[in-house]
């Protein structure tokens, strides 16, 4: 598209845009970024205008930066359509504020990103209108965007910016605020094209100044003219830049001193608004660095100096004010012009007040700090403009005696003095003087600033030197910081911080005056020496030692050139000077390095001090800080370098030859002692220093008495003075043991208060504590003694005197009874002190210790003692360190000895809580407590014999483990982790220390490794790497004597990839490492380890967390896979150990693993373990449930395993009963039937067959009363299959009770044929199968199998498979021969045979009808079974159909003339086979036969009306059918098209009795003949059993005589029916009663009718009344009722 054609297409939606098009609403960034995508991707610029639309309408709350980004990558795209839609948008009056700002940034960022913005008069009009509008009516936010817009827009489009805006700008008019910002913004970005219009710019802001009052323009105004002069200052450095004439400063100058005069003296002093001040400060100073270098305006502006002093006091912007001030005196200085003398004070004092402020405390800020920098480069400038007023100023405020403006001057003054000014020199003595006046002040900031100022004095050679009321003062100053700090009071500010301060600054002007030789005298040299030994300036040892160190070279310089001999000032003695130099010597690196100080200081006090003693110092001490120089406070270890300094100390008093020399030293080091404060490594140092001194001493009488005073003096409640003693014993004994050993007596002697010394009673005086502790204390420094002590003369006293001190001090019956933490460490120190000092010196052939089993005793009880509930103490560290110290020494322990060391130990520190759990517990506690514990166990193995032995692992390592396992079981994972720790160690220490190791002993390996596996997928992942270190550890013992190859490096590889991956946090990562773990250990078993491995395996089940479970399986499944073949022989042993932990054990998840273990192994071994698991005696009935569960459960080892069974459930000569059994707990474990239906034809086979045979099995019939008997077992499984394959089957044969007659000998047949009916419903695919399985036996002469096939298979006749007709034949004789040649049950079922073949095969029947009908004849005639006649009834139902020929009409006879004898029977089953053969055969009979058939339905008449209240709602309801079929022959068909079968649920029987009034009435007109036979048979139904009919018979009776005619009815004989109906009027049953009164009245009615129509009739009535009225019931009538036959 051209640019034409966008611009047209932009104009048409311009001009299409309605007003208020920019409607408001959110949306989504997502629709954002679409619409952007769509903007991108658009044909066509017409509709360009509503993306960028919606991107505006867009609230508030999005992203401008994102909305700007969006309009800028469619400006690049198509900048002709979218520049017209943004100019638009800012001249409609609807848009919104933030629509508006948003195209202005958009605007600017395409200028940024060199895009043209077009229209250019269209856009500068409305930017130019938004910047007039007042403030009320146009947001400032709008208007900066315009502005910022603008001036942007102008680098590319200067002109008609700028002549907009300088048509804005008019004289004598005020200005617009943004007008002006706007023209600023300009200037300062196009400095070259702004320049011609500076001065017209300029000259209008001069007409406009005297006349803008609004504050808003001011700032505005001021703003502007800062960055125009700005402008005006690159311009002056580079015009040759600008292609216009050259302006000059003065032109420039002359633009604007109008403007700095109005800003300064108008607008400034004036203003009430500080941020109009702020504005016209920071223009001022601009504005100046152009004025300032005109020396005509110099004078001007030098007068305004106190206008800007006032601005301090209006809470103006201080710096801005200073930095306008510094540029003023700058100028001055620069031009050689200073400013007026009056003008000196008022500038100082201002200043000075801005340094201190009076009555008002600012917090300091980076402007303070700027502030305070610019004043002190002021008075800089002000020293060398006016000096001496400046410094008679300073004289003056300093002898006010203010603190803190004295402290500002004083530091002023510092600065000035350090500064060296050339015009300050001469009037040097005005500065001393001025720091003299005030030396009288005792404030600490005065006093520290005075120190400073005197010190830059020295330093500068104001002052020549120091001695005077210098060193005076210093040292008064020093007095009274050693004052204050010796003797704190509340009031100390701040703790003496500010002392330490001065006291450090002291010493550091004494270092300055001696550094710049300021100071060399003997005083000085004194005063410092005297400072150094005190201990109040230990902080500032290190500028004394060094100045001391100038001072002493200086002093040999001195000597040297003026005397002959070297003679020593009057200093301390060297015995002092030594100590106190040792004491600092200590903490080289505190104070900024004191110890090389102090060092250099002892080299240089050697020639004029030290003689012999220093012999080699001048080669020791340089090594000694070269040393130093060579580490930081960080790396230097003070252990050695104490050791490095007593080194010094021993070759320094060995070489001296004076006698008592040594001894004066100690005293002094003693000194030194006492003067140091507790806890401090000085102190501890000087104690070892002075052990080394005495030690080194002839006399050993003076050396004892000096122990003793020290011995005596000691504080032994502190702990860091004990352990002071107890090294300075230590030290001292390496040279005077004996001397030692007298002190410690003497103390003894001393602190005890009885006279019998074998029997001390230390401190009875002292509370329980103190006693226990003094206690402690003897007992540390005896064992101190025997570290360093010369082993002749150590283990002479060992036995004799200092083991039995100690045990007499820590023995248990002792009087104190209580033995405390304290005592309790003490007496473990000895122990241990004792033990390394025998090691490696007593030759255990000579030495040993009698002591021994009682020092054991005490310290077993004190691990055994100590709480399991915490650890706060190292007591149980520090006793197993002594423990394993101690077994070291002669004689060693037994076996049983070291298992029982190491069962106490391990059941301490294990037990004990997680540091999380643990109050005022530590992990250092913990750590040190585990390590000990695996250094005593170590040890104690050690002991036990050689580790390349088998008898050392079978002996100590086995006893031990088997302790470590214990504790591997808890069910805490911090004991796990601690005892598994100790297992690694163990292991990795075996293995490293038995060169070359031998073979772990036969089944030590598959024990520890079955142990060890479960725990590498533990939840804690440190003990998930101990299990792999142990394993690998193992592994390594294993195949030690594997060659060097390929497979072994393989191996190695593998191994550390997996330890790698056992700690990581993802449990699929652990889980693969694990396994891949339990891959090489199954490789690396032995074939006669795997079972104990597996047993193992085992055991771990529930003794640690689900986790470990799993991992047992995945291990046992590991190997019974890896190690396949090894297992064949041993899988009735694996079996065997499963049942052993699975049939006791009470736990459901250890069970549940245990069963998972078995599953895993038939995977691999299937017929063998279901082998083993029939063969397991006493097995109970949970475990062996849960174990063929889980087998048939468990992946595709259910067919396998069903296969095996039904296998083994075919054999005869194998026990049936744990097959069945077997069976049973699989298939009721399936959880879904697919693996059933493979097999399940050849399954249900069995089952039967195996019933049948057991069935016919006498001996198992006489205990068929139990449950577990065989055929019932087969009968649940084939209950159970059918359950899980065919759930509605199954639940029919429920309902049909086929389970108790398939159980039952004499209703097993009926169950079958039941089974084969519900299963012949169900139309399942493996009836095929089945019917396959079964048809064989038909020819079989076995009878069970004949009978079971026979049931079977006369249910399915039907059945594709049975369609045969040589099958049918077979099936069909067999039926007959049954029925006469078998029992009852067998008849039974061949009618029922016979009936099924002929509903199923018909034509087959009808082949053998003449059979067929012989035979059920013969069956409904059967007396002697009801259930054989019911079952012949319904079987000739089933035949009819199937007749044929001639034989019809006689077959019709006799089913009809057998079916109406059995209408009346009490079996209701028969009663209604009878109803129903009688319908069937109603329906089927032919035409020709009607007549004959009528002749059967006459007498059945009365049966088919009655029966409809039969109580067999089945002998009912069959009667209901029979009746309508029967109808026809009846001449009732009419009315049988209206019978409604609610009569049969009709209660009341309103219906039934309406209809045989129908009936009744019907036949009374059509056949009176029928009606009569009705008549005869009503009485025989009047004494039924059946309420139902009787009551219904009593209806009829009344129906039958009220619908026949009167006539006829005199012609009947109404005698049996009358009795009949005297006999019900006695019925229990009202309604019968009732109903039989109802029928005689009737019948009552209907006689007399007859006899009025003659006399004779009226004759017959009269005797029919006598007769009825006087004559009693005959007895057979009356007292007996008929029974139906």
């Amino acid at each position: 598209m051209s640019e034409t054609q966008a611009r047209s297409s932009a104009s048409r939606t311009i001009a299409n845009a309605a007003p208020g098009s920019f409607p408001t609403g959110e949306r989504t960034r997502t629709q954002v970024h679409d619409e952007a995508v769509d903007i991108a991707g658009a044909p066509s610029c017409g509709g360009l205008h509503y993306p960028i639309r919606h991107l505006l309408e867009l609230p508030e709350e999005s992203s401008p930066k994102e909305v700007v980004l969006r309009i800028v990558r469619a400006a690049r795209l198509q900048p002709a359509a979218v520049m017209p839609i943004l100019v638009v948008t800012l001249q409609q009056g609807q848009a919104s504020v933030w629509q508006k700002v948003a195209v202005y940034r958009s605007l600017r960022a395409m200028l940024e990103h060199g895009l043209e913005v077009e229209p250019v008069r269209e856009f500068i009009a409305a930017a130019s209108e938004q910047l007039r509008a007042s403030p009320g009516e146009t947001p400032r936010e709008l208007q900066l965007a315009a502005s910022n817009a603008l001036a942007t827009f102008a680098r590319g489009h200067f002109n008609p910016i700028m002549m907009e805006l300088q048509r804005q700008l008019r004289p004598f008019a005020q200005p617009h605020e943004f007008t002006l910002l706007t023209l600023g913004k300009i200037a300062a970005a196009n400095v070259y094209g702004y320049v011609p219009f500076l001065g017209i710019t300029l000259t209008t802001m001069q007409t406009v100044t005297r006349r803008l009052e609004d504050s808003g323009r001011r700032r505005a105004l001021c703003t502007a003219l800062g960055q125009m002069c700005g402008a005006i200052r690159i311009y002056l450095r580079s015009w040759e830049k600008s292609s216009y004439p050259r302006i000059s400063v003065q032109q420039f100058s002359a633009y604007l001193l109008p403007l700095y005069t109005c800003l300064s003296r108008t607008w400034l002093p004036a203003s009430d608004s500080q941020q109009v001040k702020l504005a016209i400060l920071k223009a001022l100073g601009p504005m100046l660095s152009i004025l300032l270098p005109r020396t005509e305006f110099q004078a001007q502006i030098f007068d305004d100096i106190s206008l800007l002093l006032a601005q301090y006091e209006s809470n103006a912007q201080d710096l801005y004010v200073t930095k306008i001030l510094a540029q003023i005196l700058q100028a001055s200085l620069a031009n050689n012009n200073p400013i007026p003398r009056r003008h000196v004070e008022p500038l100082a004092c201002a200043l000075t007040r801005q340094i201190c402020p009076r009555g008002e405390k600012r917090s300091p800020s980076c402007h303070t700090r700027e502030n305070h920098a610019e004043i002190s480069h002021i008075f800089l400038q002000l020293a060398r403009l006016h000096p001496t007023a400046l410094l008679g100023f300073f004289q003056r405020e300093l002898e006010a005696h203010q603190e803190e403006m004295c402290v500002a001057l004083l530091v002023l003054l510092s600065r000035i003095v350090g500064a060296q000014l050339p015009e300050l020199w001469s009037r040097r003595q005005l500065c001393v003087k001025a720091v003299k006046a005030v030396l009288g002040d005792d404030g600490p900031k005065v006093r520290l600033a005075t120190l400073q100022a005197i010190g830059q004095l020295l330093c500068t050679g104001y002052l020549e030197r120091v001695e005077g009321w210098p060193l005076n003062y210093i040292s008064l100053q020093l007095a009274v910081s050693a004052h204050q700090l010796g003797h704190p009071t509340p009031g100390l500010p701040l703790g003496g911080l500010e002392e330490k301060t001065i006291q450090r600054a002291s010493m550091e002007v004494l270092c300055e005056a001696v550094t710049s030789k300021r100071g060399t005298s003997q005083e000085l040299w004194t005063k410092m020496l005297s400072f150094l030994l005190q201990p109040h300036y230990t902080d500032s040892a290190t500028p004394l030692c060094r100045g001391l160190t100038l001072l002493a070279c200086e002093r040999l310089r001195w000597v040297v050139g003026e005397q002959s001999n070297l003679k020593p000032g009057n200093s301390a003695a060297p015995q002092e000077l030594l100590a106190r130099i040792l004491a600092l010597v200590v903490s080289p690196f505190e104070g900024s390095g004191r110890g090389a100080a102090a060092l250099l200081l002892l080299k240089a006090l050697r020639p004029e001090v030290y003689k012999d003693v220093a012999e080699h110092w001048w080669v020791e001490v340089p090594i000694m800080v070269n040393y130093l120089q060579g580490h930081s406070r960080y790396t230097l270890e003070p252990a050695a370098w104490e050791l490095q300094l007593l080194e010094f100390l021993k070759k320094s008093i060995r070489r001296n030859q004076e006698s008592g020399w040594n001894l004066a030293l100690g005293k002094e080091i003693m000194k030194q002692v006492q003067a140091h404060p507790s806890s401090t490594a000085e102190k501890l140092f000087l104690y070892k220093a002075l052990g080394t001194a005495l030690s080194a001493a002839r006399d050993s009488s003076g050396v004892a008495l000096q122990l003793q005073d020290l011995l005596l003096h000691t504080d032994y409640m502190d702990e860091t003075e004990q352990k002071g003693i107890c090294s300075c014993l230590n030290y001292c004994a390496e040279g005077q043991l004996s001397a030692v050993l007298r002190a410690l007596s003497w103390l003894e002697e001393e602190i005890s208060e009885g006279e019998d010394s074998g029997h001390l009673h230390l401190g009875q005086g002292l509370p329980q504590p103190e006693k226990s502790r003094m206690k402690a204390a003897l007992l540390r420094l005896y064992s101190s003694v025997t570290t360093r002590a010369p082993q002749d003369e150590l283990l002479l006293q060992l036995a004799s005197v200092i083991v039995p001190k100690i045990l007499h001090h820590y023995k248990p019956g002792s009087p104190e009874g209580v033995k405390g933490t304290q005592l309790a460490l003490s007496f473990i120190q000895c122990v241990s002190e004792i033990s390394l000092s025998i090691q490696g010196r007593a030759d255990p052939t000579t030495f040993q210790l009698p002591q021994k089993r009682a020092l054991l005793e005490h310290l077993v009880d004190i691990v055994k003692a100590e709480p399991l509930d915490a650890l706060v103490s190292p007591v149980r560290q520090q006793a197993m360190a002594a423990l394993r110290h101690l077994s070291k020494v002669p004689e060693l322990l037994s076996l049983e000895e070291n298992v029982a060391l190491v069962e106490a130990c391990l059941h301490s520190v294990i037990a004990l809580p997680p540091l999380e759990l643990a109050k005022g517990a530590s992990q250092t506690l913990y750590a040190g407590a585990l390590a000990s514990l695996a250094e005593l166990v170590e040890t104690l193995l050690d002991n036990s014999g050689d580790h390349n032995s088998s008898e050392w692992f079978q002996g100590g390592f086995q006893a031990v483990f088997r302790l470590l396992e214990y504790w591997l079981g808890s069910e805490h994972e911090w004991e796990r982790a601690r005892a598994m720790h100790l297992g690694v160690h163990l292991l990795w220490t075996y293995r490293q220390k038995s060169s070359p190791p031998l073979r772990i002993p036969r089944n030590e390996f598959g024990y520890l490794v079955g142990v060890l596996g479960p725990f590498t997928c533990d939840t804690l992942s440190s003990i998930r790497q101990g299990a792999g270190d142990c394993i690998q550890a193992l592994l390594g013992i294993q195949g030690n004597r594997t060659p060097q190859g390929p497979k072994r490096h393989d191996q190695a590889w593998r191994l550390q990839c997996i330890q790698q991956d056992l700690p990581s946090e993802s449990s699929r990562v652990v889980r693969i490492a694990s396994f891949q773990l339990a891959k090489v250990v199954s490789r690396t078993l032995p074939s006669q380890e795997i079972v104990t491995f597996l047993r193992t395996l085992l055991e771990q089940l529930r003794t640690v967390g689900v986790a470990c479970d799993r991992t047992v399986l995945l291990w046992f499944e590991v190997a019974v896979r890896e190690r396949g073949r090894d297992l064949r022989d041993k899988v009735r042993s694996i079996v065997a150990i499963v049942c052993s932990y699975l049939q006791p054990s009470k736990d459901p998840g250890k069970r549940l693993f245990l069963t998972r273990a078995v599953c895993i192994l038939a995977e691999h071994h299937c017929r063998m373990v279901c082998a083993s698991l029939l063969n397991q005696p006493l097995f109970q009935d949970r475990a062996r449930k849960e174990l063929w569960t889980a087998l048939v459960t468990y992946k595709d080892c259910c067919t396998p395993i069903l296969k095996y069974l039904l296998g083994w459930l075919s054999l005869e000569a194998y026990s049936c009963v744990p097959v069945l059994t077997a069976l049973h707990e699989a298939v009721s474990g399936l959880k879904s039937c697919a693996s059933l239906l493979p097999m399940l034809s050849e399954l249900c086979h069995m089952l039967l067959c195996q019933l049948s045979r057991l069935l016919g099995d006498e001996t198992l019939r006489s205990d068929g009363t139990g449950p577990q008997t065989p055929f019932r077992l087969a009968a649940a499984v084939l209950q159970a299959v059918l359950y899980k394959v065919l759930p509605e089957v199954a639940k029919e044969l429920d309902a049909a009770n086929t389970w108790m007659f398939l159980v039952q000998p004499g209703g097993f047949l009926k169950g079958v044929s039941l089974l084969a009916r519900a299963l012949a419903r169900s139309r399942g695919a493996f009836l095929d199968g089945l019917l396959h399985h079964l048809l064989p036996p038909l020819s079989s002469p076995e009878v069970p199998g004949i009978n079971l096939s026979l049931a079977f298979c006369m249910e399915l006749t039907g059945h594709p498979v049975m369609r045969n007709p040589e099958t049918l034949d077979l099936l069909v004789q067999r039926l007959l021969a049954k029925f006469e040649s078998g029992n009852a049950a067998e008849r039974l079922l061949a009618v029922q045979g016979l009936g099924n073949v002929a509903e199923g095969a018909p034509e087959e029947a009808k082949k053998h009808q003449k059979a067929f009908l012989a035979t059920l004849l013969q069956a409904t005639d059967d007396a002697s079974s009801l259930e054989i006649a019911c079952e012949g009834l319904r079987a000739l139902g089933k035949v009819w159909g199937c007749l044929g020929g001639r034989r019809v009409g006689y077959a019709l006879r006799a089913a009809a003339s057998r079916a109406r004898l059995h209408l009346q029977q009490a079996d209701d089953a028969l009663r209604a086979a009878a109803f129903e053969l009688f319908g069937q055969l109603a329906q089927a009979a032919p035409p020709k036969h009607a007549k004959s058939f009528a002749k059967e339905v006459g007498p059945a008449s009365a049966a088919l009306l009655l029966h409809f209240r039969d109580p067999s709602p089945a002998v009912a309801k069959a009667c209901y059918t029979a009746f309508l079929h029967c109808a026809l022959f009846m001449g009732l068909q009419e009315l049988a098209g209206d019978m409604d079968a609610g009569l049969l649920t009709d209660a009341l029987g309103a219906q039934h009795t309406c209809l045989m009034g129908k009936v009744c009435r019907q036949l009374a007109q059509t056949d009176p003949a029928l009606l009569d036979a009705v008549i005869a048979e009503v009485p025989r139904y009047a004494h039924c059993t059946w309420e139902g009919i009787r009551l219904a018979a009593c209806k009829l009776a009344g129906i039958l005589v009220e619908a026949m005619e009167t006539q006829h009815l005199v012609g009947l004989d109404l005698e049996p029916l009358l009795q009949s109906l005297q006999a019900l009027h006695k019925d229990p049953c009202p309604a019968i009663e009732a109903a039989a009164s109802e029928a005689a009245r009737i019948v009552q009615q209907k006689w007399q009718e007859g006899a009025d129509a003659g006399a004779c009739g009226r004759r017959g009535w009269l005797l029919f009344s006598g007769w009825l009225f006087s004559r009693r019931p005959k007895e057979g009538l009356v007292g007996v009722r008929p029974r139906p036959i």
